[in-house]
């Protein structure tokens, strides 16, 4: 009896359906992954730029005189080939960084940007010190990183008018602008896409200033 087998032919058309399937099977599941680390790093940026915006509306929206001292100042600032706004103003939405500090208070608020380890890499630092005149410190306020993979933070000043206006300085600035703080601010926060370099993420709100007197 004579033994039955495959041809050479057969065995190459086997492993040409195997290759195609697996193909398949591995294409789809790295499209998965990839789909899956895409959705995860948008939800991180978006989160981390959810919660830096709500953090300084709640700065911006809490302005405040101390006495007779007022401060509410952007200052443009140059880090290699970029310009960065540096926002400058007393606020009472003072967070206590430690036990030891008074829970609230007229605090002194920075918004900076600053060079990252990561090459080309800016992130957006938030400063409090409730010292009165913090310049005259021995130690530098506390900061903390708000959101990091920045390409550029802007502000809009408006003021009571709705007329606009690209800097502020309550000290000594044009006089519509001394001693007093906008009525608006406007900011956009703008994040790296890694997918799309030329199109980085926007994010942006408008916050009502609500000055405080503090005697």
């Amino acid at each position: 009896m004579k033994e039955k087998g495959f041809t050479l032919i057969e065995i190459l058309l086997a492993v040409l359906i195997l290759a195609v399937v697996l193909t398949t099977v591995y294409a789809s599941y790295t499209g998965t992954f990839r789909l899956i680390d895409e959705t995860e790093t948008d939800a991180e940026i978006y989160g981390m730029a959810r919660c830096a915006l709500k953090r300084m509306t709640l700065d911006i929206e809490a302005v405040a005189r101390w006495k007779e001292s007022f401060v509410f100042a952007a200052t443009k600032n140059q880090l290699g080939e970029s310009d960065f706004t540096a926002l400058e103003f007393r606020s009472g939405a003072h967070v206590a960084f430690g036990t030891n500090e008074p829970p609230a208070g007229v605090a002194t608020i920075r918004y900076t940007v600053e060079k990252t380890d990561e090459e080309g890499g800016f992130a957006l630092y938030r400063s409090d010190s409730l010292s009165i005149d913090p310049a005259r410190d021995d130690a530098p306020p506390l900061k903390y990183m708000l959101c990091d993979r920045i390409e550029n933070v802007t502000y809009t000043f408006y003021d009571e008018k709705g007329e606009k206006h690209e800097t502020w300085n309550s000290i000594d600035g044009p006089e519509a602008q001394r001693k007093k703080a906008p009525a608006i601010v406007e900011i956009r926060l703008f994040l790296v896409n890694e997918k799309n370099p030329d199109s980085p993420h926007l994010f942006m709100t408008a916050v009502r200033v609500r000055l405080v007197g503090t005697s």
